[in-house]
Parts: C-alpha cells; structure tokens; sequence
C-alpha cells in the first residue's frame, strides 16, 4: 500500500499537467474508448509485441477506494525486458527503484486511460549518458506503443 502511495505521490509530483490524450511534459497518456478488459488484453498483447515482460499486475482500485477515490478498475502493470533490467541494475543501483517500468491502466466512466511516467523524466535525476538513451529508448517504445493503441481502437 505504501508503494502505491508513493507511485501516485510520484506521478502527481512529475506531472505539471495531464492531459486526457497525447504527451503531457512527464506523463505518457491516452484515452482509449475499450472496455477494461479489452484495454487490458490490449495492452498485454502490444507490450509482448514490443519484446517487454509483464513482470507483475497489481489491483490498486480497493486500496483507492479507501483514500476516498472513486474508480471501478485500476490496474498497475509493472513491465520491462528482464536482461536489460538486470544489467542496468548491476550497473547503476540508483536505477532499481524506478525498474521495470510502470504503466496503470484506470477505468474512467465510458473509456480507459493508460498513464505511464515518460522516461526522458528520470534523465534530471541521472547524469550518465547511458542511461539517458535508456530512458529515451524506453520513451520512443512507449510512445510507439501508446499510438498503435490508439490506432487499434
């Protein structure tokens, strides 16, 4: 529970504006017009499709509900490609808490919006130019992957 906490305190923070579609300055989103579980097939499949892992998904709508949200699904996706987590992790240990990526997946009223944290925004916390083409490979993937979502529906 304290994770989600922080991950929403985080998504929050790095976010200066959100946007129902399209890039916000920190935030990767879309609005999507699927039922949850359609998008939730969805983006299963387009992740696989893109060579990344789905290491876990965690329901977050129960512990919402208790701080007071009101949402019918909520859904995390924790994701990544394992062999390039593990050596970006050996590598650079101050990456470990932002690994693997996340993306959450939340049932709004007729549609579905995916957020995702745009990589590119850890780049103020790293200096090693490594990491920044990770982070910026990671966002063009992302983006990639947010318009063939958007193209599909």
């Amino acid at each position: 529970m304290k994770f989600i906490k922080t991950l929403i305190f985080a998504l929050i923070f790095f976010s200066s504006s959100v946007q129902a579609q399209g890039v916000a300055d920190n935030l990767i989103t879309l609005r999507i017009n699927h039922s949850f579980d359609e998008a939730m097939i969805a983006v299963k499949s387009t992740l696989n499709d893109y060579g990344y892992k789905i290491a876990h998904i965690q329901k977050c709508d129960g512990g919402l509900t208790d701080m007071g949200y009101k949402t019918k699904n909520y859904k995390l996706i924790f994701f990544g490609k394992l062999d390039e987590i593990r050596t970006l992790s050996k590598t650079y240990p101050a990456i470990i808490p932002f690994v693997p990526l996340k993306l959450a997946v939340i049932q709004e009223e007729g549609s579905v919006i995916l957020v995702a944290l745009n990589p590119m925004s850890l780049s103020d916390f790293f200096s090693e130019k490594k990491l920044h083409t990770q982070f910026k490979l990671w966002e063009k993937d992302l983006k990639a992957l947010f318009k063939e979502m958007k193209t599909n529906t």
